[in-house]
């Protein structure tokens, strides 16, 4: 089995992508053949070791929006490649622990926001714009299950499937022009609304970390310097590292 997994790490989230693929690489406990797509604007030859498999996708953003509305373009660009299965996960996500990949595996997978059983469907939740392709209404009879934007994925098929939708969403919204409150995640929310995933792992049984940035502060920014960080990952590259209060930790 080929398993793609698909990492947004533009900017200052060029460690936090390397982290993720350093301890992913590391923690996995299955037998698929996983190869990781990092989406970066620097080369990351010298951060993985050889026995990782990756391919890098070039690819560069002026600002954190722009970045992570590139999610489905860059899925896409993924159409040719020999994978079963593919998972996109945002850059800033850890692994703390063993794991397989049995509990995330399905036709179409997301994972419920842990925000999704109180204060997300009040703050941010859906967007309800009529206008906007992401909408969703607050009278449909349909369960509002809020989805993380940090991790979904499937069998190739049903990704690509999904991309080409999303995407030709984000284009026409553009148009009006028009930009849904949590951006890419609106749109996936509200596609999972109408069309819902095969499979829903549950937050209580999610098995990484979202969001965690390890102390570093506003990473979203394009122009924040992290080169202490980029640094660190390329002198630990063969051992098991982590950021912390916004520094290098080796855990070997």
């Amino acid at each position: 089995m080929n398993l793609g997994i698909l990492i947004l790490a533009t900017n200052a989230f060029f460690p936090l992508g390397l982290r993720l693929i350093n301890r992913f690489s590391r923690f996995y406990n299955g037998t698929a053949n996983v190869r990781f797509y990092l989406v970066s604007d620097k080369n990351p030859s010298d951060f993985i070791t050889e026995d990782v498999a990756y391919t890098w996708l070039e690819d560069s953003h002026s600002n954190w929006q722009d970045g992570t509305n590139s999610k489905f373009k860059n899925l896409l660009r993924l159409k040719e490649e020999n994978l079963d299965y593919i998972f996109y996960m945002d850059a800033d996500t850890n692994v703390n622990r063993l794991f397989d990949d049995t509990w995330m595996l399905g036709e179409v997978v997301g994972a419920e926001h842990f925000g999704n059983q109180d204060w997300m469907k009040d703050v941010k939740s859906f967007d309800r714009n009529p206008k906007s392709k992401a909408y969703v209404p607050f009278d449909t009879d349909l369960p509002q299950t809020y989805y993380h934007g940090a991790f979904f994925g499937g069998t190739k098929a049903k990704i690509m499937e999904m991309s080409e939708v999303l995407l030709e969403w984000q284009i026409e919204d553009k148009k009006i022009p028009y930009e849904p409150g949590v951006n890419d995640e609106s749109y996936m929310n509200a596609y999972f609304h109408y069309n819902p995933p095969t499979s829903t792992i549950a937050y209580k049984d999610f098995q990484f970390t979202v969001s965690d940035g390890g102390g570093i502060e506003e990473k979203r920014d394009p122009n924040l310097n992290v080169q202490h960080l980029i640094d660190g990952a390329r002198d630990n590259k063969n051992k098991l590292w982590d950021i912390q209060k916004n520094r290098i930790v080796v855990n070997d």
